[in-house]
């Protein structure tokens, strides 16, 4: 569960994040909340079952909506996309690989600040195109070279739309 929250401070707009999760036999509901862009900061908290864990997040989430957090209406969301180039029409075994590698890695570095996922995978001729969805279209861009760094991929076949 991901919810954001407008405020202006300052004369500036703000964008915060919270989101929680639990994985049903894990022991553990994380919380994850922060200013969008920044790594925020991370929280866990030991479950003795998963229905104990279901009600920490039905309470997460309506503390949520108490504090004026809301997830991103679809208005809001805005969509980039991320290329990466093949060496053929087609993706070979090894290009397969870092596909992979590199989708996790784009949702890796935007899920932690904040900044959005990759909702879509699909292949072109030559090219792999990853679809991100993102409140902050811009911040959620310059994170994609850490992303192609931490995959391993060569940083001259990943571009973006932005």
């Amino acid at each position: 569960m991901r919810t954001y929250r407008r405020t202006e401070q300052d004369g500036q707009q703000r964008l915060d994040y919270r989101e929680a999760w639990f994985e049903p036999g894990s022991g553990e509901v994380v919380v994850h909340h922060g200013r969008i862009g920044s790594t925020g900061t991370t929280s866990a908290e030991q479950v003795p079952d998963d229905a104990t864990g279901e009600q920490l997040l039905a309470g997460f989430a309506a503390q949520c909506a108490e504090d004026g957090f809301a997830v991103l209406p679809a208005d809001e969301s805005k969509h980039f996309e991320v290329y990466y180039r093949l060496k053929g029409a087609e993706p070979t075994a090894v290009e397969t690989t870092l596909v992979a590698k590199l989708r996790g890695e784009i949702t890796n570095q935007l899920a932690w600040r904040g900044l959005g996922e990759v909702v879509d995978e699909r292949a072109e001729s030559g090219r792999v195109v990853f679809d991100v969805a993102t409140p902050h279209p811009r911040k959620a861009a310059a994170e994609i070279p850490a992303a192609t760094k931490f995959a391993g991929v060569q940083p001259s076949r990943v571009t973006t739309s932005r």
